[in-house]
């Protein structure tokens, strides 16, 4: 099956035999047991869990090995953990100190203790991470940047099953090889190009080893860095893409076993679909206009039609767009669905064990976590 929600990317296939997604700085992917295929899509009306304005990303996992979903939110110089109950609602917030402003956050386990550790970057030129234990999460320790993080991804780069760091800033790609132990070696660095935005991790090539995928705001163009295998790439093979890419997201969208991708541009207001070829380049491109300056993607099956649809918040008309997929990279017409103020973060899980995947919002103007109870 796939990762389930916010772990990072693994080289496997689905019950369903979906080819494998890939996560992304911008991106969750999580896939359920079964269930019948539903025609309709629908949430209940949502309920929101405020915070403070500002918070920007939300990500689930059970942190306390409950069996129950819980959700991490970044907010201010801490990360919050709420536990579920298994009902869709949550906890009191617990908070942990991070120190520095979060901007990005994933979770995985980076000490192979069966626990899930957080990670944060900050613009303060930092990664710092929270090892997770069974009383909550340590404290934080750093590691330093070159420069404000626009993306960042947990994957094993160098096949030694333990988990790996990428940041992406503005002008380089830090990569930070983990030990097992919740440490790192020090940072490998290679230049993407000025005006590096969106960071995205898969196999571009087929040849079974990790490669980048970048976005170049002022040029148009995505760069794909095929890998070696070893924490190492290659020059990188360049398309022209749509105006103004921002994030960006891989997935199989067609069936074909070749990963295609998917971009958000917010200047726009549209996302751009590429068709790969297997090779770290990519031919056909469709567009979809969103109603306003898109921002996070996500990746996943919603209706249980074994075809992968795609759901991305916009942050200008205080929604997220759900693109029913038909598994031939074309989609259904678009669904909106209303948010709080602001959004920026999504995450899937199942949130009150129906074996539906929910959605779960992260809103910034308006501070609120607002949760989507998958009724389809």
């Amino acid at each position: 099956m796939f990762p389930i929600v916010s772990k990072p990317f693994q080289l496997q296939t689905n019950l369903s035999g979906i080819k494998i997604i890939t996560t992304t700085a911008n991106t969750i992917v999580c896939v359920l047991p079964q269930r019948p295929i539903c025609r309709t899509l629908s949430f209940a009306p949502f309920n929101s869990n405020k915070f403070n304005e500002g918070i920007r990303i939300v990500v689930a996992g059970d942190f306390n090995h409950d069996n129950r979903t819980d959700i991490v939110v970044n907010s201010d110089e801490s990360i919050v953990v709420l536990h579920g109950y298994g009902s869709g609602s949550f906890s009191r917030p617990t908070v942990f100190s991070t120190d520095t402003p979060s901007v990005l956050m994933n979770v995985a386990d980076l000490n192979n203790d069966k626990y899930l550790d957080i990670i944060t970057s900050s613009n303060f030129n930092d990664v710092r991470i929270l090892l997770g234990h069974s009383a909550g999460f340590s404290n934080s320790t750093s590691m330093s940047i070159t420069g404000s993080p626009n993306g960042m991804i947990t994957v094993d780069i160098n096949h030694d099953n333990y988990m790996d760091i990428i940041v992406l800033t503005d002008l380089i790609c830090d990569v930070f090889l983990g030990m097992g132990n919740g440490r790192f070696s020090k940072k490998m660095s290679f230049i993407t190009e000025p005006h590096s935005m969106g960071l995205g991790v898969g196999d571009f090539d087929n040849d079974g080893n990790i490669d980048i995928a970048v976005t170049l705001v002022n040029k148009n163009i995505l760069k794909i860095f095929l890998g070696y295998g070893n924490g190492t790439f290659q020059t990188a093979i360049s398309s022209i893409v749509q105006y103004v890419p921002l994030h960006i997201a891989a997935a199989d969208f067609d069936g074909n076993e070749y990963l295609d991708v998917v971009i958000a541009s917010c200047h726009t207001s549209q996302l751009y679909f590429l068709r790969g070829f297997g090779n770290g380049s990519f031919g056909e491109q469709k567009t979809f206009e969103t109603p306003g300056c898109p921002q996070f993607i996500v990746i996943d099956d919603l209706n249980n039609d074994k075809h992968l649809d795609v759901i991305v918040s916009n942050r200008d008309r205080h929604s997220f767009s759900v693109f029913l997929g038909f598994g031939n990279l074309t989609f259904e017409s678009q669904m909106l669905f209303r948010t709080g103020e602001g959004p920026h973060g999504i995450t899937v899980a199942d949130f009150n064990r129906d074996d539906r995947l929910d959605v779960a919002v992260a809103s910034q103007t308006s501070g609120t976590i607002d949760i989507f109870l998958n009724t389809c």
